[in-house]
């Protein structure tokens, strides 16, 4: 035997000896090529077509403007960048999702101030004015900072988009733990049914535990509830909350939900509260103080006519002044609270696309339509402006203003019209939804099969729009033998795609998923849900009332205050101007020397010949098209905090108060100038002013 191992042992050496030598017979022939370097094991992860796909969902090519621009400012202007600001940048384009790089960035910045500082140089060359060129100063200031600092802006709003968001993914999460306490499974349940950077957020989760950044879930929730805790406090809360219940037996996940619906109400009482100051600001600030600051500007004429130009009256109303309420109106948004995500209606049958109104199963763009009914009576008030009587020359250019008025508002209200009533209908059904869940599954729980569970729940809430889903989900059953699952979600007949809510589906997939466990659990888990939808519609509730003050004196002062000073002040200003050209054409008519009068008058000698240097009608619409924009501001303020981004909510708003601020625009302007303008004309007309 141990002669037998000695041989086997001598012919193995012999073998690794054979080998070996043919080897470096192969190297000496050219037949293989050692590396230079010794061979490192690369550390890539393999990527399944799954995650490549995800990779591509999120990670795109460059799209928009800025993204486009950054790339192509990066091929001109490569630049090194500090650590620490490279690792700044990089951050805030990650958490807004920006496809770009932060030398793409920063090398835009320093093109864009180039191209601006020379066109800079050119005005002031070309005798633009000091006053020009520093309107122009501060324009390539504020888009310098602008494409600088968008990163970070976007980043804000993603987040704060994220955040309203997050008591739907904690409701979502709930849902799946309650039939089946995995947090996994629960993370991805949250992400098939979120849409929007929160599903982003929550699918890389997933795919980095898929390829092995974090070792489990619990691991990376930890990580994510790090990053949350300093944004959205009670978010992070509930998400540990629920990380805690798969190792406790005890029923934690109404915790979780309290926890985060407590935290977004206190959060949104502390908001309201810090908007008493910033009202007021922009109440003061950007509506009152500049709308009757126009009422001194004929006065100031008088003695500053060479320096003061109607030009910069336009710019400073109609072009800063709006920048800088945008700015604030913004850095006031950017401090919103997450409240709750509106109901989407891209799931709805037959639903015409933002911009367009539907005719039978024809979209017919809405645009041409507004263009149509308004310009017509834009170029009506035109053709006035040279009336020599100033009451219907102001009256005229104000046609201009209600042409523009129309054509706003007939866009915005043709575009939400269909779309509003789809989601009044959604939010309608999914506010009855609880209470039917909490019908159904008391019924099912008492033996019932589902067949009559779902014809006595119909019959006790036959009042209700959804008891129509019930009653189609039962005759499905009856008519085709169909399972429960497919009453609903039968992709011809079923009864959950006639009430197209992302909620509703989602919550009947949850149950459906219960149901396979047993008809018992799926009770349970229709009245767990319907307990934790009751809490969420309360809380909102207590959030819009909260609200309701501060939003209500908002629109108040879009709808009302503001378009009525503005129309206090253009009759004041239009009879000042009749004043003083009045007094210009008497003292021109005396025959006394102009200079001296005017310098003894303190007033500019252009006053001597009855001329003024901005004729009532174009004061009229430069204040017009301020209301107007004030109007639209306002109204896009008051819907983002009380909806968020909401594009139909937003144009109905606009749509509303543009067209009831001009009504009182007008009325004002009519009802001023009547008590006061034509007495006054009466006596200039007879000489005793």
């Amino acid at each position: 035997m141990g002669l037998s191992k000695k041989k086997i042992k001598e012919a193995e050496e012999q073998a690794k000896l054979a080998r070996k030598k043919k080897i470096e017979e192969i190297i000496k022939m050219g037949e293989i090529k050692l590396p230079d370097k010794p061979y490192t094991y690369s550390k890539k992860i393999p990527r399944s077509a799954a995650y490549q796909d995800f990779l591509k969902e999120i990670k795109r090519e460059p799209t928009t403007i800025y993204e486009k621009a950054c790339a192509f400012s990066e091929k001109i202007l490569p630049i090194k960048l500090d650590k620490k600001l490279y690792e700044s940048i990089e951050n805030n384009l990650k958490a807004a999702y920006i496809v770009a790089t932060p030398r793409g960035v920063v090398s835009l910045t320093i093109l864009t101030s180039i191209i601006l500082s020379f066109i800079l140089i050119f005005s002031f060359l070309l005798g633009f004015g000091s006053t020009g060129t520093l309107v122009l100063m501060l324009f390539t200031a504020v888009a310098i900072w602008y494409i600088y600092d968008y990163p970070r802006t976007r980043a804000k709003v993603v987040t704060l988009k994220m955040s309203s968001d997050s008591v739907l993914a904690i409701l979502y999460m709930i849902t799946y733990m309650r039939g089946s306490p995995n947090l996994e499974g629960a993370i991805k349940f949250a992400a098939s049914n979120l849409e929007g950077p929160l599903q982003w957020d929550l699918k890389k989760l997933l795919w980095d535990i898929e390829v092995g950044k974090y070792k489990s879930a619990n691991e990376a929730l930890q990580s994510y509830i790090e990053k949350w805790k300093d944004i959205n406090r009670e978010f992070a809360e509930a998400l540990h909350v629920l990380r805690g219940a798969t190792y406790s037996k005890r029923r934690i996940y109404d915790e979780a939900l309290r926890v985060i619906l407590d935290g977004t109400r206190e959060r949104t009482k502390h908001y309201v509260a810090g908007l008493r100051m910033p009202i007021m600001l922009l109440h003061a600030m950007g509506v009152l103080l500049p709308i009757m600051g126009l009422v001194l500007f004929p006065i100031v004429l008088i003695f500053m006519a060479d320096a003061v130009k109607p030009i910069f009256l336009f710019i400073g109303y109609d072009i800063l002044l709006p920048l800088t309420l945008i700015f604030f109106i913004n850095y006031i948004l950017q401090s919103k609270p997450p409240t709750f995500s509106q109901p989407d209606i891209s799931m709805a049958k037959g639903i015409p696309k933002l911009g367009y109104f539907s005719i039978g199963k024809r979209q017919i763009p809405i645009l041409p339509i507004a263009l149509i009914i308004g310009l017509p009576i834009i170029s009506f008030g035109l053709s006035g402006f040279s009336n020599p009587d100033i009451y219907l020359s102001v009256t005229s250019s104000i046609f201009v203003i209600f042409g523009i008025s129309l054509s706003i508002s007939v866009y915005c209200l043709m575009d939400a019209w269909q779309k509003i009533k789809i989601r009044k209908n959604i939010e309608r059904i999914e506010t009855e939804f609880s209470i039917a869940l909490f019908q159904l599954g008391t019924t099912i729980s008492s033996g019932e099969p589902l067949e009559l569970s779902l014809d006595k729940a119909r019959e006790k809430m036959k009042n209700l729009k959804i008891s129509e889903m019930f009653e189609i989900a039962s005759n499905n059953m009856k008519k085709f033998g169909y399972t429960f699952e497919q009453a609903f979600f039968d992709k011809d007949v079923g009864a959950i795609w006639y009430f197209p809510s992302k909620l509703i589906i989602s919550i009947m997939r949850s149950i459906i998923e219960s149901s396979r466990k047993g008809v018992k659990i799926a009770a349970d888990s229709m009245i767990t849900i319907s307990n934790y939808l009751k809490n969420v519609h309360e809380v909102k509730e207590d959030v819009n009332e909260i609200l309701g003050e501060t939003l209500s004196s908002m629109k108040f002062l879009s709808m009302f205050l503001a378009p009525m000073i503005a129309g206090v002040t253009v009759t004041m200003a239009v009879v000042i101007i009749q004043i003083l050209t009045n007094i210009g054409s008497t003292i021109g008519s005396l025959g006394l020397e102009n200079a001296n009068v005017a310098q003894s008058m303190l007033i500019n000698p252009w006053l001597l010949s009855g001329g003024i240097s901005i004729a009532p009608p174009a004061f009229q619409m430069i204040v017009g098209i301020y209301m107007l924009i004030i109007a639209i501001l306002l109204s896009i303020f008051v819907n983002k905090i009380q909806y968020g981004d909401d594009a139909v909510g937003m144009r109905m708003s606009i749509g509303k108060i543009v067209l009831i601020a001009f009504i009182v625009y007008f009325m004002s302007w009519l009802l001023v100038y009547n008590l006061f303008g034509n007495p006054i004309q009466a006596l200039l007309a007879a000489g005793y002013v």
